[in-house]
C-alpha cells in the first residue's frame, strides 16, 4: 500500500511479522509467531503440529520427497454457522438493512437477491426490498439460470439470475438451503 503525506511525498505502509522455532525436547519443536504459535512432536517419519488457533495437522513420510498430509481446521473467531442462525437470529424489519452475508450477492433481472443471517432479501428496482426469514424457506431451487425460491406466506419467486459465474450461483444455492435447513433434493 502506498501513501502520500500532506506534502505529496511517498510513503510504505509495511507490516512486521515475527516468528521463531525453539528445540524444546529431541523431536518436540515450539514456533512462537505474531500471529499464533505451535507445537510439534514426531521426527522424520511423521510429525504432528497443533496450533494455538486450534489446527491440527499431521504429516507421515511415505518416500523421500512423498509426503501425506492431514489438517482439521481450528476454531474460527466472529463466524457464524449458518444452519443455527436462521433459528436464532432476530426477525427481519421491513426498512432495515442488510446483514452480514452468508452467500455471495446475485444479480437478477431487474435487481439482485441476497441472503444474510437472518433470510433471503429479494430487491426489485421496481417493486422495492422483499424479505423472507429463512425460518419460512421451503425449497431453493437453481436450474441454469432460473432461480425458484418458495416460502410459506409468499408466492413462490422465479428469478432469472444474470451472473456470469456459475458455481457462486450454485454456492449462493446451497448456503442458503443449509441455512434454512432444507433437506438436498434427490438426484
Amino acid at each position: 500500500m502506498v501513501q502520500l503525506d500532506s506534502i505529496g511525498a511517498v510513503g510504505a505502509t509495511m507490516g512486521l511479522r515475527f516468528n521463531k522455532s525453539f528445540k524444546v525436547a529431541p523431536g518436540v519443536r515450539l514456533r512462537v509467531g505474531s500471529k499464533s504459535s505451535s507445537i510439534s512432536v514426531g521426527g522424520k517419519g511423521g510429525r504432528v503440529t497443533l496450533n494455538s488457533k486450534g489446527r491440527r495437522t499431521t504429516t507421515a513420510r511415505l518416500a523421500p520427497g512423498i509426503s501425506y498430509t492431514t489438517s482439521t481446521s481450528g476454531t474460527t473467531k466472529n463466524r457464524a454457522a449458518p444452519a443455527r442462525a436462521g433459528r436464532d437470529a432476530p426477525p427481519l424489519a421491513r426498512n432495515e438493512p442488510l446483514g452480514p452475508e452468508i452467500a455471495p450477492r446475485r444479480s437478477i433481472v431487474g435487481g439482485w437477491v441476497a441472503a444474510d443471517l437472518r433470510g433471503v432479501v429479494v430487491h426489485r428496482q421496481s417493486e422495492g426490498d422483499l424479505r423472507i426469514p429463512l425460518t419460512q424457506i421451503t425449497k431453493a431451487e437453481l436450474d441454469g439460470k432460473k432461480l425458484t425460491l418458495a416460502a410459506t406466506g409468499h408466492d413462490t419467486l422465479d428469478l432469472r439470475l444474470t451472473t456470469f459465474l456459475s458455481s457462486r450461483d450454485l454456492r449462493f444455492v446451497e448456503t442458503l438451503a443449509k441455512a434454512a435447513r432444507l433437506a438436498p433434493s434427490p438426484d
